[in-house]
């Protein structure tokens, strides 16, 4: 009888080892989230009917919403730190890669595309907003959108404001990690300039803040992508003290009337003027008169701290070229200001800041960028225009540099991109149109206007906006070449002498690399 009891054991046990070897490592990831209910209750697999929307509610680049789109095993849309916790150990033990994702607007996906089996955390739902009126702070959760924020600090105060981008859709999460660029970082820095304090879920699972990260932490995840170093929770700001009154303008000046000479002077005086004033330019397609002739339209957007009476002398000193009239002005609170930037007509209800936007909103795009140190003269500004309507469907923002970036050391945070540059460059491609042809046709031009800039910009490196990603930046390389040679080429133009200190940092704080994407930062073994 024992004999028996003792074979019949022997069997169970076999069995048993048997059935987990056979389970794949994603129905073990599932096995072991299943341990905690309330992660369960989180999680999307392709089995589930709300998984796709999940999934695509937050893409916003219809390039990687297709069919053959490689899709993640699992989203677990996270709603406190324990449900990232047991993701992060469940996706480690499973050797199952993690993506993170806050707000969707990953130019290239990387936050919800990968060819390798891999989960997402998607943080949406971490999305509180609180405000300390008292020291001027807030702490926002990584899913709360830029809308959200202004929305409640205005809400509380109508002169504090938060130095951040002018798309308020953007989730806090991967724009605050990527450094924070916006309309009044000429008076006040970037986002990171003015974050203060952030909670981090690590490769071991700990919850730490600046203190118990370190500083070394702490200054890599201001501006060295965060999904490279953990989960980012939540992040405290220091709010800025704006004035009660901001003026904003939009003057647009076609290139057949004489726009080139205004965007000439504009590179020159555009990051000497007053710290208050940020003038944007805006060159795109647009077509005039009956035969609808396609031309090259510049709008000059600006804003200005302070009122129109104070912003007119200064324009007629430094910019009379652009010709600002009181009727091209409007003065209005910080807040409303931000829906002007959004292209919301005059009058919009600040509740749209609120609003998430509709997968339907989605497009097709290629975006990239650039830094310009010296001045672009009027015959290639003229020859930029020319290739600008040939490809009929691209536009570019440049955005001034000057004041307060010029104040702050490049080694202060990662964003290396500070004192010596004229203005940053977006270049940004939109379509429509989805057939295959389309999308190689729109993708190859925006390479190759990409190319034609190369003499006029940054070298050496030709530097790059770590938040406008860009696939190709170390695409092409030969088949030998070390994982780590090709992380250091875009390490370099993102992050310039500030990568190997992210390397260092990376290595100590995860060693085993688990937190990894397509333009991650490596250890040093990698």
């Amino acid at each position: 009888m024992a004999k028996s009891s003792f074979l019949l054991t022997t069997v169970t046990i076999v069995m048993f080892i048997s059935s987990a070897i056979s389970q794949s490592p994603v129905q073990n990831f599932l096995s072991c989230l299943s341990h905690d209910s309330q992660a369960s209750e989180v999680t999307y697999t392709p089995n589930n009917t709300s998984f796709s929307t999940i999934l695509n509610m937050k893409i916003r680049n219809k390039r990687f919403k297709t069919a053959t789109t490689p899709k993640p095993l699992a989203i677990i849309t996270a709603k406190d730190a324990s449900h990232v916790q047991a993701t992060i150990k469940c996706a480690k033990s499973n050797n199952i890669q993690i993506r993170i994702r806050s707000g969707g607007h990953d130019f290239e996906g990387f936050s919800y595309v990968s060819d390798v089996p891999f989960v997402i955390i998607d943080l949406f739902n971490i999305n509180s907003v609180d405000i300390n009126l008292q020291d001027k702070t807030a702490w926002v959760g990584s899913g709360a959108t830029l809308g959200k924020i202004y929305y409640n600090i205005a809400k509380k105060n109508s002169t504090l404001a938060f130095p951040s981008g002018v798309c308020f859709s953007l989730g806090a999460g991967g724009h605050f990690s990527g450094g924070g660029y916006g309309n009044m970082m000429r008076k006040f820095g970037l986002s990171v300039d003015n974050i203060i304090d952030a909670n981090i879920v690590d490769a071991s699972g700990n919850i730490l803040d600046r203190k118990s990260m370190g500083e070394d932490l702490f200054w890599a995840i201001r501006g060295g992508g965060g999904a490279s170093f953990g989960v980012i929770l939540s992040w405290k700001l220091k709010l800025v003290q704006v004035p009660p009154q901001v003026t904003i303008f939009n003057v647009k000046r076609n290139v057949n009337e004489g726009a080139t000479d205004v965007v000439y002077r504009w590179q020159l005086i555009a990051p000497k003027l007053h710290k208050d004033l940020f003038i944007r330019l805006q060159p795109n397609i647009a077509q005039i008169g009956k035969e609808r002739k396609k031309v090259v339209q510049v709008s000059f957007i600006g804003q200005f701290l302070g009122t129109i009476e104070r912003l007119l002398p200064l324009m007629s000193e430094s910019f009379p070229e652009l010709g600002l009239n009181k009727s091209d002005c409007i003065s209005m609170p910080w807040v409303n200001t931000t829906l002007f930037w959004y292209n919301q007509p005059i009058g919009t209800p600040l509740e749209v800041l609120l609003d998430e936007p509709k997968e339907s909103q989605s497009i097709y795009f290629k975006s990239q960028s650039d830094y310009v140190k010296r001045p672009i003269s009027k015959e290639v500004i003229e020859s930029i225009w020319k290739r600008m309507i040939e490809g009929e469907t691209l536009f570019m923002q440049w955005n001034p540099y000057g004041g307060r970036m010029e104040e702050i050391l490049p080694s202060e945070t990662p964003f290396p991109h500070r004192a010596g540059n004229l203005f940053k460059i977006q270049y940004l491609n939109y379509w429509s149109d989805e057939s295959s042809e389309s999308i190689e046709r729109h993708v190859n031009f925006s390479r190759s206007f990409h190319e034609f800039m190369t003499p006029y910009v940054s070298n050496s490196p030709r530097e790059a906006f770590l938040n406008y990603r860009d696939a190709d930046i170390g695409a092409n390389h030969p088949s030998n070449t070390t994982k780590i040679d090709i992380a250091r080429t875009y390490g370099s133009k993102y992050f310039k002498g500030n990568f190997e200190r992210l390397v260092s940092v990376k290595t100590k704080v995860d060693p085993e690399n688990l937190f990894r994407y397509e333009q991650s930062i490596p250890t040093r073994t990698y």
